[in-house]
């Protein structure tokens, strides 16, 4: 690895994902699942529910679908902020 990082910096990502893998298990480089419905329980009215979001994840249809179970109608009670 640290030869790829010499050489290929690009590359050590892909590497030590490799590694991880090949030593630990696939479970450890998988991304967990949301469960929108447990972040939702453990809101408050007071506190708003931020996504911090890696490139590529796009959750909005997911939290749209659980806000219309939810009896929430976006734009008056859902509401969604681009930061970035």
């Amino acid at each position: 690895m640290l030869i790829i990082r010499c050489f290929r910096v690009d590359r050590v990502y892909d590497v030590v994902r490799q590694f991880v893998v090949h030593r630990m298990d696939e479970r450890f480089v998988q991304p967990p699942v949301a469960d929108y419905e447990r972040i939702y329980q453990q809101s408050s009215p007071v506190s708003p529910v931020v996504f911090i979001l890696s490139p590529g994840a796009d959750p909005q249809s997911d939290i749209q679908q659980l806000g219309q179970a939810k009896g929430f109608t976006p734009p008056t009670k859902l509401r969604f902020l681009a930061l970035g």
